[in-house]
């Protein structure tokens, strides 16, 4: 994602773009989801097949077939895709992320609001960065994630510190 793609507020700077240079295809929550999908597909298939059902009943288990399917191995694969199209940019108080596999969507969160950056290395010199704030952009597949996750500690302590309020003059006249 270049500075010119994205619209940046009055004064705003941008400190690192990128994209992902990995793509995950599972992801640790896929380890309960995916398993779960295969239950559920497993189930409806064999409604369907062994108890062969008719009108509305058919079609409610072919939903829950396709649910279960989608939990199994659909999730997964939409995640991957969508990866592919994914830029992400860090400012000098946000940080955003434009995904989508058909419209790209743009997520952004304000620095000063993020907790530092936890880094999860992954394959071939990547990681993830998240954040442990609920609802804050995660950063997937990230190149040299040591040097974004220092960046982006250091633009979060000086995004922070730009909001604090200023200390009182203690100093007596």
């Amino acid at each position: 994602m270049s500075a010119g793609e994205i619209e940046l507020l009055p004064g705003e700077r941008v400190l690192w773009a990128g994209e992902p240079v990995q793509r995950p295809l599972y992801v640790a929550a896929d380890g309960v989801i995916a398993p779960a999908g295969l239950v559920v597909t497993a189930a409806a298939l064999w409604f369907l097949l062994a108890q062969q059902p008719a009108g509305a009943t058919a079609v409610a288990a072919v939903v829950v077939l396709a649910i279960g399917l989608y939990g199994a191995i659909g999730r997964s694969l939409v995640r991957y895709l969508a990866l592919g199209r994914t830029t992400y940019a860090v400012t000098d108080s946000r940080i955003i992320a434009r995904s989508g596999l058909f419209r790209q969507k743009e997520r952004a969160s304000e620095l000063a609001g993020l907790a530092a950056p936890v880094l999860k290395p992954g394959p071939s010199r990547t990681g993830t960065l998240t954040f442990g704030t609920p609802g804050a952009v995660t950063l997937i597949g990230v190149g040299e994630p040591k040097r974004v996750r220092d960046l982006l500690a250091k633009a979060i302590d000086e995004a922070k510190a730009r909001q604090a309020p200023p200390e009182p003059d203690t100093s007596a006249a």
